[in-house]
């Protein structure tokens, strides 16, 4: 089997691959890493296919933190901390997209996870200095938790098919 980033390049390529091989084109050798490029093709397929509605809560919930910051008056370094990462969970996810392999892929996944527990650090910290009232601070937690929790499975899934 290829490496990696022939696997990316060969699945990327790959409706071209199909259409030369509809035709007769392709030999009998290259035919296996045909094969092996239509799976991975189809396996990255399904994945950015859930992926899609994730990487969609991930920036409208960055817009809506953006939002609430540009309203808070005072604590520019905690605000600035908050916009940064959880801008960067959205971020982190569309870059998995592009990962040159699945341990970076699974790692881009990572981070994005970690970002988004700094994300509940700083929405608990600016509730606790009454920045944010009680009900946006809920709303926005649950946001995250639910983010957060997508994300861990993703990881899981990845990991257990590594």
């Amino acid at each position: 089997m290829p490496d990696g980033s022939i696997c990316c390049l060969m699945a990327t390529r790959f409706i071209s691959y199909r259409n030369r091989a509809k035709r007769g084109y392709i030999e009998f050798c290259e035919a296996k890493y045909i094969e092996h490029a239509k799976r991975v093709y189809r396996q990255r397929r399904k994945i950015y296919g859930t992926k899609k509605l994730l990487r969609e809560e991930t920036i409208n919930f960055a817009i809506e933190i953006s939002d609430i910051c540009d309203n808070i008056k005072g604590c520019s370094v905690y605000i600035n901390q908050l916009l940064r990462c959880s801008s960067s969970i959205g971020a982190n996810l569309h870059e998995a997209k592009y990962a040159q392999s699945k341990a970076d892929f699974i790692n881009k996944l990572e981070i994005a996870l970690k970002e988004s527990f700094e994300t509940e650090y700083w929405l608990e910290l600016l509730y606790r200095k009454n920045k944010i009232d009680e009900s946006t601070y809920k709303g926005l937690i649950n946001r995250c938790g639910t983010i957060r929790r997508k994300l861990i499975a993703s990881v899981t899934t990845a990991k257990n098919k590594q």
